[in-house]
């Protein structure tokens, strides 16, 4: 078996509020079946999967967080580290529960603020199975992904798997295409990450 090149691995980590389906997410990519007895995650909990695209393997470390409260202590010293050690952040909201949407705006502040790098930000909208109660709309996600210069916007359901594949494989191939290492993001000269486009 060949050794894994340094490019072919990443690290990614998932934020957003409680109960949006963090943990459900990365099961459901890593088992291809729902879990309703995941408990609520603690602390970060790194998890390996590995996704190909366009025939190379890479290996993500995905990091689950936990729920995100505003100014909270814990959260702080828990998962703001982290945003130095990505090169992918999953933003992940509940689009029948429109705090879990809002809060996105707080987090992503919270990235820009304290990276001044190159990274992968998608914004995902979670339980998009769950028509009747749809709080959150499509295009309320497509135009938050623009206002905060995100890169990505997708909507996905961590129970019925709709676009959980398609979600890793894009996040592969966007760091395939930057040549990303482990564990590191491209540093950028200001004025690149100013204009930094949404391609949503």
């Amino acid at each position: 078996m060949a050794d894994v090149t340094f490019s072919q691995r990443a690290n990614v980590l998932i934020i957003g509020d409680f109960n949006v389906g963090k943990s459900t997410l990365i099961n459901y990519q890593r088992t291809k079946q729902f879990d309703n007895t995941i408990v609520p995650t603690i602390e970060i909990e790194p998890s390996t999967i590995n996704v190909t695209v366009n025939g190379t393997n890479m290996i993500f470390t995905v990091k689950d967080s936990p729920g995100m409260k505003e100014d909270s202590i814990k959260y702080g010293r828990f998962v703001f580290p982290e945003f130095q050690n990505c090169a992918v952040i999953m933003f992940v909201y509940d689009k029948t529960h429109r705090p879990s949407f809002d809060q996105i705006t707080y987090l992503k502040q919270m990235v820009d603020e304290l990276v001044n790098r190159r990274m992968e930000c998608i914004l995902v909208g979670n339980k998009c199975d769950i028509a009747t109660d749809n709080d959150v709309t499509f295009n309320d996600g497509h135009e938050r992904c623009a206002e905060l210069n995100m890169d990505l916007f997708i909507e996905i359901s961590a129970k019925k798997g709709t676009n959980v594949e398609e979600l890793f494989c894009e996040a592969a191939l966007r760091l395939k295409n930057m040549g990303l290492e482990f564990g590191s993001t491209k540093e950028l000269h200001k004025s690149e990450n100013n204009h930094k486009s949404c391609q949503c």
